[in-house]
């Protein structure tokens, strides 16, 4: 299941250290990107959970207080999706 959290900057890097104590909710994927990263206005930082339907539950719990699933989740996993497979694409360049 994929979600996309929301949160202010100054919430990132205590997110991403108790989702990534967790032991179910850090072995899922967990990406942090900001709006400009995204090309997208504001000054957010997202986070794009990909896992579990429990490890999404509990970082839900864990969360709290700190992000909420965010509004524009499609526009931010459409960019990011982007994103990736153009990385994804560059890299076969390499080899």
């Amino acid at each position: 299941m994929r979600e996309v959290y929301e949160l202010k900057a100054a919430f990132a890097a205590k997110a991403q250290e108790l989702l990534g104590k967790d032991d179910l909710v850090s072995r899922q994927s967990i990406y942090a990107r900001t709006a400009a990263s995204l090309g997208m206005k504001g000054d957010a930082t997202y986070l794009i959970f990909d896992g579990s339907d429990a490890a999404l539950r509990q970082a839900d719990r864990l969360i709290s207080g700190m992000a909420a699933k965010t509004k524009n989740k499609d526009a931010v996993l459409k960019m990011f999706d982007e994103i990736e497979s153009a990385s994804a694409q560059g890299m076969g360049l390499l080899g």
